[in-house]
Parts: C-alpha cells; structure tokens; sequence
C-alpha cells in the first residue's frame, strides 16, 4: 500500500509550497547535492519563498581553523571552506558571534570610532533572524584594571555609533575569558579569570552582576556556551599541576546548587586530546556553535567533538600540515554559509 502511495505520488507532483517545506527542513550543506539534480530544485532552492522559511541549522556550520579548512560535524570530516569575502587570510577575525554567526576583523572596525583606552572586544550580538539587508550589531568591549571591570558598548545602528561606557563591577579579575549570549539575546555570560568567577551582563541596562555560583576546583582552560536556555561550562581538570579529566557542567536553575556535571570526556578520547602532555599540556581550544561543542590541541593537531544535544563525544582524524599559530588565530570562530553561498551565488555571506 505505501509503495502503491508513492507511485501515485512522486517528488514532482508535490505543490511547490511542500516541496519548500520539506527541503526547508534540511541542513543548507545537505541540500548542495539536491541542486545538482535538475534545474527546477535549483530554482525552488533560490527562491524567496523558500529562503523565507529557513533558519538556524545547527549542523551547518564550520568551524575554522584556518581560512581555507574547517572541520565540519554534518559530515564530520575536515573540509575545504566555500569561499567567501569575509575569509581574508591576512585579516583573522578578532571576533565573532554566536548563531547566526558574524565575524569582525580588524579592518571591520576602521569605520568605527576606536576602542577605549585599554580595552579588548569580548562579544559581537547580532539579532536572532536579521533581515537579508540588515547588518546591524552590538560590540561589548571591556576593560580589567585589577580592581574593577567595565564594559563598553557600541551599536552600529546607531546613526552616530560611539561606544556606550556600562556601570562598574568592583571586583578584581586578572582578564575576562569568554562570553556567551543568552538565548533572549538580553544578557552576555562572561568568564572571570583569575580569580574564576561567573559574570553576567545586563546588555539593556549595562550592569553587571556577580551571582554566588562556586566555580569548580581546579577548572582550567574554560568556556561556556548556552543550548535551550541553559549555560554549560566546559573545561580540564588538574590535580597538582596535572590535568586528569575534561568535564561538562551545567548551571542549576538553583544558583545554591551551582554547576552540576553532566558528562566527562572517555578516558581513551581524553587521552588523544592530550597527547601524551598531561603533566604539561594545559591549554585547548574551544569554539561551540547551537550544542555542538569542538575542542582543540593545535599543538598536536588533535580535535574532538561534543554533540551536547545527544551527550556523544566524537575523536576526528589528526590535522597535519597546518601551523598552530593560524589555527590559534582562526579556532573558536565559526561561519554557517548562506544558501546562497553554497549554491554558487555571490551574494555576501552573514
């Protein structure tokens, strides 16, 4: 009976707005191979109508490590990027945003008044589904004096942008780490380093908080990302200068509780990140993009993937042929190409 269902039913005689439906409903990487079937999917596939109904994949983005290589997780293999404007090898980006992703180099910023004096970029928000002809976003910047940490804020929407000075957190910390944006794209959750601590920023009010969330003991190389409106943290775990494990926490609802485990990295994959440098090896990577976490040894070439969304852990292949000092340069960004892009298009990509 379903065969005889889908005899009378074949691709072509399905309505153009279900073809988009169902198509809409893929990954823009997998639809590629779909464009070289015949020339009425290519068209449906550049189509305003479908472009209208797509959104965030998570499986379509690419995690850089140099302008020209990223590792992939819808294949799970290292790939050759689409070429795109915004990969200029001799510009790396200085920063970039969570999903839908957006990267700002040096030369993005020469149109924009300078940094405050001592100041570093942490974040760039860009609004959750912006417009084909919207490019608008907000830079937080910082700085830590070692007895208090400021923000800074500047929104290129603004007809005149300048950069917004925030209220002042009296708290001393030797640098900030990273920061993640909130699902509600309200608040920036930022890593104190040194000593470690949870930073929240209120990105409407400019003021800053510090709840009474205990780091855990011994955490190094730390990162946080948000899935479904939780916080995670990821980072190593050292005993006396050693590092023993790679551990994945989330953050309670209820702050008394603090950061609860939720996964530890297998031993044997902890053993390929680390190559052999336990005593010594106390740095990785890591970039994260919509629950699909990636770290990296660029030392050693070592990448492993954690898909938070089914809890796996995954070890890839070795980099070879590819100096650490690009990768450290280009790791932690990720880019999700425009169908455009993919589909041979020159239009700009997000």
């Amino acid at each position: 009976m379903a065969a005889d269902s889908a005899a009378r039913c074949p691709w072509d005689e399905l309505p153009a707005h279900l073809q988009e439906r169902i198509l809409s409903r893929l990954p823009l990487t997998a639809l590629v191979p779909v464009a070289a079937v015949s020339r009425a999917l290519r068209r449906l596939l550049r189509s305003p109508a479908f472009h209208a109904l797509l959104s965030q994949h998570r499986l379509d983005a690419f995690f850089l490590l140099s302008p020209r290589l990223a590792f992939h997780p819808l294949s799970r293999r290292l790939l050759q990027v689409p070429p795109s404007p915004p990969l200029d090898p001799s510009c790396p980006p200085l920063i970039s945003s969570a999903s839908p992703s957006f990267l700002v180099t040096a030369d993005s910023l020469l149109r924009l008044p300078a940094l405050p004096d001592r100041s570093y970029l942490i974040a760039v928000v860009v609004p959750p589904s912006p417009s084909s002809s919207s490019r608008d976003y907000t830079l937080v910047a910082v700085t830590t004096n070692g007895a208090a940490v400021r923000s800074y804020s500047l929104d290129s929407a603004d007809p005149s942008p300048r950069w917004v000075p925030g209220a002042e957190l009296p708290l001393p910390f030797a640098i900030l780490g990273n920061a993640a944006v909130a699902s509600d794209r309200a608040r920036l959750f930022v890593l104190g380093r040194g000593p470690d601590a949870l930073l929240v920023l209120d990105l409407e009010t400019r003021k800053w908080a510090a709840p009474p969330v205990v780091m855990p003991h011994g955490l190094t190389t730390a990162h946080l990302f948000v899935l479904d409106d939780r916080l995670f943290l990821v980072g190593g775990v050292e005993r006396l200068g050693v590092l023993e494990r790679v551990v994945v926490w989330q953050l309670d609802n209820d702050e008394a509780v603090g950061w609860v485990e939720v996964a530890a990295m297998p031993p044997e994959v902890f053993d390929e990140l680390v190559a052999g440098r336990h005593g010594s090896f106390w740095h990785f990577q890591a970039a994260d993009r919509m629950g699909t976490l990636c770290l990296y040894n660029a030392l050693d070439g070592r990448l492993v993937m954690f898909d938070a969304v089914d809890c796996v852990w995954t070890m890839m292949p070795r980099v070879s042929g590819l100096g650490a000092g690009e990768s450290q340069m280009w790791f932690g960004h990720v880019l999700e190409p425009g169908v455009d892009l993919l589909l041979g298009q020159r239009s700009p990509c997000s």
